[in-house]
């Protein structure tokens, strides 16, 4: 494990949804993401004494950590990036926390990949240790494809360990176009909801990537594409469907909750800071089934299952 501070630019004709790279070897900090500046911190101790320094600057609502991980074919400069678009998209108070897996970054390298996912589990596990340590007063977790398989087998080796202020700061899980098999993640899940931990899932039926994985598979459905809830029982899951929305930038479909721009101006502008609103909803009774009733008027997008307040 290796720990850094990074700063990145973000150009100020960015459209909401897409990350541009630098295509010249001299970055355009008015066209361009940029990283303007990376300091590795000597151990995990001085990590953590960071975060709290962080913690300490913003309102006590705002002490959260919004904890991002990658999916697959996906480098390292690539999730950081991504992580920035979606703070900076959302609108998000909270403290960006980034965790990089070792993705060969190739599309070739799908085996690769799910077995460098399964490696990291540890390794996510000893940062989310770190981070329940600090004085973040919550924790959100968003993952995104593959990534939410590391996410999904870490909680669960995390349960059976024992890890109790970690899962008391856990306010929700968050799963992006997870690439994962339906029964597993019932599997996987069904330790969580005794801990009474909402789990919401942006699925599409129209998702290009996952529809290869689940041929790899022999057809095997993924969790990615499911907009049945009843399948997961009473899980207390909320799936919110993107089927029917559009997205910027994203041509296989696979990562419409931060892609399209109808997503992202909905999720915004709810009265809280972006992705907050998946755990100040647990406060606020009336936010989420707001925020259920506006999608549904504007994107023709379905939430469904029982994700119930923590």
């Amino acid at each position: 494990m290796h720990y850094f501070d990074f700063s990145v630019a973000v150009p100020p004709d960015h459209i909401p949804g897409t990350v541009r790279f630098p295509r010249r070897r001299s970055p355009n900090l008015q066209t361009d993401f940029v990283t303007i500046s990376a300091t590795q911190f000597r151990d995990r101790s001085a990590f953590v004494s960071s975060l709290n320094s962080v913690a300490r600057q913003k309102q006590p609502q705002d002490r959260e950590v919004v904890l991002f991980v990658h999916g697959f074919n996906t480098n390292f400069a690539e999730g950081l990036y991504r992580q920035a678009q979606l703070s900076h998209d959302f609108g998000s108070r909270g403290i960006s926390v980034n965790f990089s897996w070792a993705s060969a970054g190739d599309l070739r390298a799908y085996a690769y990949d799910r077995e460098s996912a399964l490696l990291a589990r540890d390794g996510l596990e000893s940062l989310l240790l770190s981070v329940s340590a600090s004085n973040a007063t919550r924790i959100v977790i968003i993952a995104h494809s593959m990534g939410a398989q590391v996410v999904m087998e870490t909680l669960r080796q995390m349960e059976i360990r024992g890890a109790p202020v970690f899962f008391d700061k856990l306010s929700s899980v968050v799963l992006v176009a997870p690439d994962i098999d339906v029964d597993l993640f019932v599997n996987q899940a069904a330790p969580l909801a005794e801990l009474d931990i909402p789990l919401y899932i942006f699925v599409s039926s129209r998702d290009r990537a996952l529809r290869l994985s689940s041929l790899l598979r022999g057809r095997a459905p993924r969790l990615g594409m499911l907009t049945d809830a009843a399948a997961l029982g009473d899980l207390p899951v909320a799936i919110i469907d993107t089927s029917d929305v559009g997205a910027n930038g994203d041509p296989l479909q696979h990562f419409k909750a931060a892609s399209s721009p109808t997503m992202i101006a909905l999720f915004a502008g709810m009265g809280t800071a972006g992705l907050e609103m998946f755990q100040e909803g647990q406060n606020s009774p009336g936010l989420l089934q707001g925020g259920v009733d506006a999608i549904q008027d504007a994107a023709n997008v379905v939430l469904g299952g029982p994700a119930g307040p923590r």
